[in-house]
Protein backbone atom coordinates (compact mmCIF):
# COMPACT_ATOMS: atom_id res chain seq x y z
CA UNK A 1 0.00 0.00 0.00
CA UNK A 2 1.37 3.74 -0.79
CA UNK A 3 1.45 6.80 1.15
CA UNK A 4 -1.39 8.35 -1.00
CA UNK A 5 -3.36 5.12 -0.12
CA UNK A 6 -2.46 5.85 3.33
CA UNK A 7 -3.85 9.21 3.37
CA UNK A 8 -6.99 8.54 2.11
CA UNK A 9 -7.58 6.40 4.74
CA UNK A 10 -7.40 8.41 7.17
CA UNK A 11 -9.42 11.39 5.91
CA UNK A 12 -11.89 9.63 4.32
CA UNK A 13 -12.52 6.62 6.37
CA UNK A 14 -11.03 7.48 9.67
CA UNK A 15 -11.66 10.84 9.93
CA UNK A 16 -14.31 11.06 7.27
CA UNK A 17 -14.44 14.32 5.79
CA UNK A 18 -17.37 15.74 4.30
CA UNK A 19 -17.55 18.15 1.21
CA UNK A 20 -18.85 21.07 3.65
CA UNK A 21 -16.19 20.69 6.53
CA UNK A 22 -13.10 23.01 7.15
CA UNK A 23 -9.79 21.44 7.69
CA UNK A 24 -6.82 22.06 9.51
CA UNK A 25 -3.17 19.97 8.78
CA UNK A 26 -0.42 20.78 10.75
CA UNK A 27 3.37 19.87 9.63
CA UNK A 28 7.29 20.46 10.11
CA UNK A 29 10.04 20.09 7.58
CA UNK A 30 10.18 16.24 8.90
CA UNK A 31 6.58 15.61 7.64
CA UNK A 32 6.01 17.86 5.02
CA UNK A 33 5.66 14.74 2.91
CA UNK A 34 2.69 13.60 4.50
CA UNK A 35 1.28 16.83 5.57
CA UNK A 36 0.86 17.61 2.08
CA UNK A 37 -0.58 13.85 0.82
CA UNK A 38 -3.11 14.53 4.04
CA UNK A 39 -4.11 18.28 2.41
CA UNK A 40 -4.29 16.28 -1.36
CA UNK A 41 -6.37 13.69 0.05
CA UNK A 42 -8.92 16.28 1.62
CA UNK A 43 -9.25 18.66 -1.46
CA UNK A 44 -10.28 15.81 -3.16
CA UNK A 45 -13.17 16.69 -0.67
CA UNK A 46 -13.49 19.76 0.52
CA UNK A 47 -11.82 22.92 -0.42
CA UNK A 48 -12.00 24.74 2.63
CA UNK A 49 -7.82 23.09 3.75
CA UNK A 50 -5.33 25.19 5.59
CA UNK A 51 -1.62 23.85 5.67
CA UNK A 52 1.13 24.93 8.38
CA UNK A 53 4.50 24.13 8.84
CA UNK A 54 5.66 24.62 12.41
CA UNK A 55 8.85 25.82 12.24
CA UNK A 56 7.39 28.91 10.31
CA UNK A 57 6.79 30.05 13.66
CA UNK A 58 9.86 29.66 14.82
CA UNK A 59 12.67 27.06 16.69
CA UNK A 60 11.51 23.89 17.56
CA UNK A 61 10.32 23.19 20.21
CA UNK A 62 8.01 26.02 20.29
CA UNK A 63 7.11 27.72 23.59
CA UNK A 64 3.87 28.85 22.99
CA UNK A 65 0.62 27.99 20.69
CA UNK A 66 0.59 30.29 17.61
CA UNK A 67 -2.46 33.03 17.46
CA UNK A 68 -3.14 32.16 13.56
CA UNK A 69 -3.13 28.64 14.30
CA UNK A 70 -5.10 28.24 17.16
CA UNK A 71 -7.82 30.66 15.68
CA UNK A 72 -7.79 28.51 12.38
CA UNK A 73 -7.96 24.86 14.45
CA UNK A 74 -10.88 26.75 16.56
CA UNK A 75 -13.04 26.90 13.36
CA UNK A 76 -12.15 23.64 11.87
CA UNK A 77 -14.22 20.48 11.82
CA UNK A 78 -11.31 18.44 11.07
CA UNK A 79 -7.53 18.38 11.99
CA UNK A 80 -4.50 16.79 11.91
CA UNK A 81 -1.51 16.79 13.70
CA UNK A 82 2.11 15.44 11.78
CA UNK A 83 4.61 17.00 13.30
CA UNK A 84 7.42 15.52 15.49
CA UNK A 85 7.52 15.70 19.33
CA UNK A 86 10.03 17.19 20.68
CA UNK A 87 10.41 17.77 24.52
CA UNK A 88 8.17 20.50 25.91
CA UNK A 89 5.89 20.63 23.05
CA UNK A 90 3.61 18.32 25.08
CA UNK A 91 2.36 21.25 27.16
CA UNK A 92 3.02 24.55 25.69
CA UNK A 93 1.41 22.78 22.38
CA UNK A 94 0.22 19.78 21.77
CA UNK A 95 -2.55 19.76 24.36
CA UNK A 96 -3.70 23.05 23.95
CA UNK A 97 -3.89 22.01 20.01
CA UNK A 98 -5.88 19.13 20.82
CA UNK A 99 -8.38 20.54 23.43
CA UNK A 100 -8.92 23.26 20.48
CA UNK A 101 -9.33 21.10 17.91
CA UNK A 102 -12.11 18.71 19.48
CA UNK A 103 -13.99 21.52 20.83
CA UNK A 104 -16.46 21.72 17.96
CA UNK A 105 -14.51 19.50 16.00
CA UNK A 106 -12.63 15.70 15.49
CA UNK A 107 -8.72 15.16 15.51
CA UNK A 108 -6.17 12.98 14.09
CA UNK A 109 -2.96 13.05 16.45
CA UNK A 110 0.07 11.59 14.44
CA UNK A 111 3.08 12.66 16.07
CA UNK A 112 6.10 11.82 14.77
CA UNK A 113 4.44 9.44 11.74
CA UNK A 114 7.14 8.99 9.40
CA UNK A 115 6.15 7.19 5.39
CA UNK A 116 6.81 3.56 6.62
CA UNK A 117 3.64 4.13 9.45
CA UNK A 118 1.84 5.57 7.23
CA UNK A 119 1.55 2.57 4.44
CA UNK A 120 1.53 0.30 7.68
CA UNK A 121 -0.54 1.63 9.65
CA UNK A 122 -2.95 3.80 7.97
CA UNK A 123 -3.77 1.18 5.36
CA UNK A 124 -5.77 -1.26 7.84
CA UNK A 125 -9.34 -1.93 7.51
CA UNK A 126 -10.64 0.67 10.50
CA UNK A 127 -14.17 -0.55 10.62
CA UNK A 128 -12.96 -4.03 11.84
CA UNK A 129 -10.30 -2.70 13.92
CA UNK A 130 -13.02 -0.70 15.79
CA UNK A 131 -15.30 -3.97 15.98
CA UNK A 132 -12.22 -5.61 17.53
CA UNK A 133 -11.94 -2.77 19.93
CA UNK A 134 -15.13 -2.73 21.13
CA UNK A 135 -15.78 -6.32 21.69
CA UNK A 136 -12.45 -6.28 23.73
CA UNK A 137 -14.00 -3.10 25.42
CA UNK A 138 -17.41 -5.34 26.49
CA UNK A 139 -14.86 -7.42 28.88
CA UNK A 140 -12.59 -5.01 29.96
CA UNK A 141 -15.45 -2.64 31.67
CA UNK A 142 -16.45 -5.24 34.00
CA UNK A 143 -12.85 -6.41 35.03
CA UNK A 144 -11.86 -5.67 38.18
CA UNK A 145 -7.98 -7.57 38.20
CA UNK A 146 -5.44 -8.15 35.18
CA UNK A 147 -2.52 -10.13 35.45
CA UNK A 148 -0.12 -9.74 33.09
CA UNK A 149 3.08 -12.69 32.58
CA UNK A 150 5.55 -13.80 30.02
CA UNK A 151 8.66 -15.70 29.47
CA UNK A 152 10.69 -12.84 29.92
CA UNK A 153 9.70 -12.51 33.52
CA UNK A 154 7.00 -10.00 33.28
CA UNK A 155 4.78 -10.85 36.91
CA UNK A 156 2.42 -8.02 37.24
CA UNK A 157 -1.40 -7.41 38.89
CA UNK A 158 -3.37 -4.27 38.19
CA UNK A 159 -6.97 -3.67 39.60
CA UNK A 160 -9.38 -0.95 38.26
CA UNK A 161 -11.63 1.65 39.68
CA UNK A 162 -14.84 2.77 37.47
CA UNK A 163 -13.32 6.16 38.71
CA UNK A 164 -11.63 5.90 35.40
CA UNK A 165 -12.80 5.36 32.02
CA UNK A 166 -12.06 2.32 29.77
CA UNK A 167 -11.05 4.73 26.50
CA UNK A 168 -11.26 2.89 23.01
CA UNK A 169 -9.40 4.06 19.92
CA UNK A 170 -10.56 2.89 17.09
CA UNK A 171 -9.26 5.36 14.64
CA UNK A 172 -12.72 5.93 13.18
CA UNK A 173 -13.54 9.49 14.75
CA UNK A 174 -16.61 10.61 12.79
CA UNK A 175 -18.53 12.50 15.51
CA UNK A 176 -17.62 15.96 16.88
CA UNK A 177 -15.30 15.89 20.33
CA UNK A 178 -13.86 12.88 19.34
CA UNK A 179 -9.97 12.48 18.92
CA UNK A 180 -7.19 10.15 19.02
CA UNK A 181 -3.92 9.23 17.69
CA UNK A 182 -3.75 7.50 13.86
CA UNK A 183 -2.29 4.72 13.19
CA UNK A 184 -5.16 3.89 15.70
CA UNK A 185 -6.40 0.49 17.44
CA UNK A 186 -5.66 0.45 21.40
CA UNK A 187 -7.77 1.12 24.66
CA UNK A 188 -6.77 2.37 27.61
CA UNK A 189 -7.10 3.61 31.26
CA UNK A 190 -5.75 4.42 34.53
CA UNK A 191 -4.90 1.62 36.66
CA UNK A 192 -5.97 1.83 40.64
CA UNK A 193 -2.86 -0.18 41.79
CA UNK A 194 -0.18 -2.22 40.33
CA UNK A 195 2.45 -4.22 41.89
CA UNK A 196 5.15 -6.75 40.36
CA UNK A 197 7.67 -6.56 37.76
CA UNK A 198 7.80 -5.33 34.13
CA UNK A 199 9.90 -6.41 31.66
CA UNK A 200 9.85 -3.84 28.47
CA UNK A 201 11.50 -6.17 25.22
CA UNK A 202 9.36 -4.08 22.88
CA UNK A 203 9.81 -0.46 22.62
CA UNK A 204 9.76 2.89 24.57
CA UNK A 205 8.26 5.75 23.51
CA UNK A 206 8.70 9.43 22.81
CA UNK A 207 12.45 10.00 22.01
CA UNK A 208 13.83 6.64 23.03
CA UNK A 209 13.03 4.70 19.63
CA UNK A 210 16.19 7.40 18.37
CA UNK A 211 18.41 5.68 20.73
CA UNK A 212 17.39 2.07 21.79
CA UNK A 213 14.94 0.31 19.11
CA UNK A 214 13.14 -3.16 19.40
CA UNK A 215 16.19 -5.02 18.87
CA UNK A 216 18.03 -3.47 21.77
CA UNK A 217 15.82 -4.17 23.98
CA UNK A 218 15.60 -7.51 22.65
CA UNK A 219 19.21 -7.81 23.99
CA UNK A 220 18.64 -6.17 26.77
CA UNK A 221 15.51 -5.81 28.33
CA UNK A 222 14.09 -2.97 30.89
CA UNK A 223 13.97 -4.72 33.78
CA UNK A 224 10.85 -2.08 36.34
CA UNK A 225 9.85 -2.96 39.85
CA UNK A 226 6.44 -1.17 40.56
CA UNK A 227 4.71 -0.92 43.72
CA UNK A 228 1.46 1.10 45.06
CA UNK A 229 3.02 4.21 46.81
CA UNK A 230 -0.10 6.61 47.24
CA UNK A 231 -0.48 5.67 43.38
CA UNK A 232 1.42 3.23 41.67
CA UNK A 233 5.13 3.91 40.49
CA UNK A 234 8.20 2.58 38.99
CA UNK A 235 10.70 2.28 42.42
CA UNK A 236 13.64 0.29 40.36
CA UNK A 237 15.14 0.37 36.96
CA UNK A 238 17.57 -2.21 36.07
CA UNK A 239 19.16 -2.87 32.73
CA UNK A 240 22.36 -4.66 31.32
CA UNK A 241 23.12 -1.61 29.06
CA UNK A 242 23.77 0.64 31.17
CA UNK A 243 23.66 3.70 29.05
CA UNK A 244 20.19 3.00 28.76
CA UNK A 245 19.60 2.67 33.04
CA UNK A 246 20.73 6.07 33.52
CA UNK A 247 18.90 7.75 30.76
CA UNK A 248 15.77 5.97 31.68
CA UNK A 249 16.03 6.30 35.51
CA UNK A 250 16.56 10.30 34.20
CA UNK A 251 13.35 10.15 32.37
CA UNK A 252 11.50 8.76 35.40
CA UNK A 253 12.54 11.38 38.42
CA UNK A 254 11.90 14.15 36.01
CA UNK A 255 8.85 14.84 37.79
CA UNK A 256 7.29 13.39 41.67
CA UNK A 257 4.18 12.38 38.67
CA UNK A 258 6.88 11.00 36.44
CA UNK A 259 7.20 7.94 38.14
CA UNK A 260 3.67 7.30 38.43
CA UNK A 261 2.04 4.33 36.08
CA UNK A 262 -0.25 6.80 34.42
CA UNK A 263 -1.80 4.45 31.35
CA UNK A 264 -2.61 0.71 31.04
CA UNK A 265 -3.26 0.08 27.33
CA UNK A 266 -3.97 -2.93 25.32
CA UNK A 267 -3.03 -2.62 21.06
CA UNK A 268 -5.85 -3.48 18.92
CA UNK A 269 -4.93 -3.22 15.95
CA UNK A 270 -4.76 -6.38 14.34
CA UNK A 271 -3.61 -5.72 10.95
CA UNK A 272 -0.04 -5.04 12.36
CA UNK A 273 2.58 -7.60 12.56
CA UNK A 274 6.02 -6.53 13.73
CA UNK A 275 7.32 -3.67 15.39
CA UNK A 276 8.13 -0.40 13.62
CA UNK A 277 10.62 1.70 16.19
CA UNK A 278 7.90 4.31 15.75
CA UNK A 279 6.23 4.23 19.44
CA UNK A 280 2.63 6.16 17.37
CA UNK A 281 2.38 2.77 15.76
CA UNK A 282 3.58 0.14 17.95
CA UNK A 283 1.78 1.14 21.01
CA UNK A 284 -0.78 -0.11 18.67
CA UNK A 285 0.12 -3.78 18.03
CA UNK A 286 -1.47 -6.04 19.65
CA UNK A 287 -0.62 -7.10 23.43
CA UNK A 288 0.00 -4.69 26.37
CA UNK A 289 1.67 -1.36 26.80
CA UNK A 290 2.28 0.84 29.86
CA UNK A 291 2.87 4.37 30.00
CA UNK A 292 4.69 6.24 33.12
CA UNK A 293 3.55 9.82 33.54
CA UNK A 294 0.40 11.82 32.64
CA UNK A 295 -2.71 9.89 33.00
CA UNK A 296 -4.37 11.67 29.95
CA UNK A 297 -7.35 13.08 32.01
CA UNK A 298 -9.12 14.68 29.06
CA UNK A 299 -10.00 11.04 28.37
CA UNK A 300 -9.63 8.74 31.44
CA UNK A 301 -11.12 10.85 33.65
CA UNK A 302 -7.89 11.20 35.72
CA UNK A 303 -7.75 14.05 38.24
CA UNK A 304 -4.49 14.59 38.01
CA UNK A 305 -1.89 15.71 35.44
CA UNK A 306 1.82 15.43 34.16
CA UNK A 307 4.22 17.16 31.90
CA UNK A 308 5.67 13.56 30.62
CA UNK A 309 4.13 10.25 29.43
CA UNK A 310 6.39 7.65 28.51
CA UNK A 311 4.94 4.66 26.82
CA UNK A 312 6.65 1.46 27.33
CA UNK A 313 5.84 -2.16 25.23
CA UNK A 314 5.81 -5.87 26.27
CA UNK A 315 5.81 -8.38 24.03
CA UNK A 316 4.26 -11.78 23.98
CA UNK A 317 2.33 -11.45 27.13
CA UNK A 318 -0.19 -13.88 28.66
CA UNK A 319 -2.92 -11.96 30.10
CA UNK A 320 -5.77 -13.10 32.41
CA UNK A 321 -8.80 -10.71 32.49
CA UNK A 322 -10.14 -11.79 36.22
CA UNK A 323 -9.95 -15.52 35.15
CA UNK A 324 -10.70 -15.17 31.56
CA UNK A 325 -7.02 -15.72 29.83
CA UNK A 326 -7.56 -13.23 26.66
CA UNK A 327 -4.05 -13.38 25.34
CA UNK A 328 -1.43 -16.05 25.25
CA UNK A 329 1.88 -15.39 24.09
CA UNK A 330 1.28 -12.28 22.12
CA UNK A 331 -2.09 -13.28 20.72
CA UNK A 332 -5.44 -12.92 21.06
CA UNK A 333 -7.88 -15.47 22.32
CA UNK A 334 -10.93 -13.15 21.39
Amino acid sequence: MSLKEGAKNAVKNCMCVNPDEKVVIISDSNTTKIGKNLKCAAQSITGDVKFFNLESYGDRPLSYFPDQIEQQADRADVTFWTAKSYDGELESLRKPFIETAVDGGRHGHMVNVTEDVMKQGMTGDYQKIKEFTEKLREKLVDTETIRIKNEQGTDIKTTFSDRYKWVPSTGVYHEEGYWGNLPDGEIYTVPATMEGKLVVDGMIGDHFPNKYGHEDLEQTPVVIEVENNGKPRATEVRCENKELEEDLKDYLSRNECTSIVGEFGMGTNIFLDGFTNNSLLDEKYPGVHIAFGDPLGLETDADWKCPEHLDMILTKTNVWLDDEKVIEDGEYLI
